[in-house]
């Protein structure tokens, strides 16, 4: 099989539906972050964090399940060869019937001879991904390599200020606590077990910078943050044309580094923390006689004097209610799918010049210019229906050949190709059925 006959159109809808939904919704976030800008962090954070993932399920439930409020045409190229004219197929029984090779581009099957641009781009989509989940794999091998050096924690005092902090926070149980000659910052990550690798300089924090060092990494296990950054990763792997969501993954961790300082703050003090973010960038100096890993809490020194700043203003660190984010969620989520456009693949309007000779088999087959007045879709529709028949025809004529004596395996993977082509041929009649029932409905 061909790349110029494969089915790619299900999936190309699919993927327009998708850029249009993450581009509204992803816009949206920014902008009113941008309106909002040191006002409702948490709100922000919250519709930051939604925007990343909810265009992925309301494409997905307006496309494979309840179809577009607001369908756009994607009018897929004819085929070179045609030079804007539609052929007549005889039929086995010697009648002409308009073959729809312009329309037909627009199936499931593709017979592109030049440049089936749709498989094309559905092929790049496919290898954009592939080199995200490549990038992705790298950056978690390598952050598994730095982990397995890590040890076990041993020091009491910090394992007793864990234990008291995560108690302060409401956490059943106090994280497991490890250390890590490779690291230079803090790291909170596990869901099932989860876990707080400090680097190895840590021990020498004064008990408030440590109180607020482990406080910080506590909230982001409370708040499911390591789970929400790699759900954030993996859509970025998988989607890495959308640059917006990359502005949006950057601008939401920043937001989560600030409102974990925030707690901190409250559960340590505001000084403290300044004074813990100062010592880990003091770490990150680049004469340090070893090459350290930074991850997480100051690891970038450009946000640093923000961080500072913010921490010191004692911002509120109170996240969005569960009930009424919720709600929130669950509105936008619901008019993205019911109200946002997609994307349908649809015959294109044939001009009034391309036009079919004269049938000679009479009134059955419908002539390739349309009536006076007459709507270009019904009289596409006729077109489509003609050719079904003329193909229903060949394709009894073949199977019947092939149960008298056999064929060869040309003959075998035209048959095929005629079947999807035909089924092809139903899915853009049913839908330019619905059209033209729309149309005849509405009112004049």
């Amino acid at each position: 099989m061909s790349l110029a006959t494969i089915d790619v159109s299900p999936a190309l809808e699919w993927l327009c539906t998708f850029a249009m939904h993450s581009t509204l919704l992803l816009a949206a976030a920014l902008l009113v972050g941008t309106l909002l800008r040191r006002r409702g962090l948490a709100f922000q954070e919250g519709f930051l964090r939604l925007s990343m993932w909810a265009a992925l399920v309301s494409s997905s439930l307006q496309y494979f399940v309840l179809g577009s409020a607001l369908p756009l045409e994607l009018a897929l190229p004819a085929p070179a060869s045609t030079e804007g004219v539609l052929a007549l197929s005889p039929a086995p029984d010697g009648v002409a019937v308009p073959a729809l090779d312009a329309l037909s581009t627009t199936g499931a099957a593709f017979h592109f001879a030049s440049l089936p641009w749709p498989a094309i781009v559905v092929a790049s989509v496919c290898a954009c991904a592939g080199f995200g989940l490549v990038w992705l794999w790298l950056v978690h091998r390598g952050l598994a390599r730095v982990l397995a050096t890590r040890q076990p924690e041993v020091d009491p005092r910090v394992l007793a200020t864990a234990a008291e902090v995560a108690r302060e926070l409401g956490l059943r149980q106090s994280p497991h606590v490890s250390r890590s000659s490779l690291l230079a910052t803090p790291i909170a990550f596990g869901w099932m077990r989860p876990e707080i690798c400090l680097p190895v300089r840590a021990a020498g924090l004064t008990d408030a910078s440590l109180r607020a060092m482990l406080a910080h990494e506590i909230t982001h296990l409370r708040e499911g943050d390591p789970a929400w950054m790699w759900l954030a990763a993996w859509l970025q792997a998988l989607f890495p044309w959308q640059f917006l969501l990359l502005l949006v993954r950057r601008r939401w961790s920043r937001l989560v580094e600030l409102r974990c300082d925030a707690t901190a703050a409250r559960y340590s003090s505001p000084t403290a923390v300044a004074r813990c973010l100062l010592d880990v960038a003091d770490w990150l100096r680049p004469d340090a006689s070893t090459s350290l890993v930074a991850l997480g809490m100051a690891a970038r020194p450009s946000s640093l004097r923000e961080r500072v700043e913010a921490v010191l203003r004692v911002q509120s660190a109170r996240a969005p209610r569960p009930v009424a984010f919720a709600a929130f969620g669950g509105l936008s989520l619901s008019a993205l799918t019911l109200a946002a456009p997609g994307v349908q693949a649809v015959a294109p309007h044939l001009p009034a010049s391309m036009s079919a000779p004269e049938s000679t088999a009479g009134d059955d087959v419908p002539s390739a210019r349309p009536a006076d007045g007459a709507d270009a879709t019904a009289a596409a529709l006729e077109l489509l229906q003609a050719e079904h028949r003329n193909l229903t025809v060949e394709v009894a004529r073949l199977r019947a050949d092939l149960r008298v004596r056999p064929q060869p395996p040309e003959i075998t993977e035209m048959l095929s190709a005629l079947e999807r082509r035909m089924r092809a041929l139903e899915r853009l009649r049913v839908r330019l059925t619905a059209r033209v029932d729309r149309r005849t409905t509405e009112p004049r």
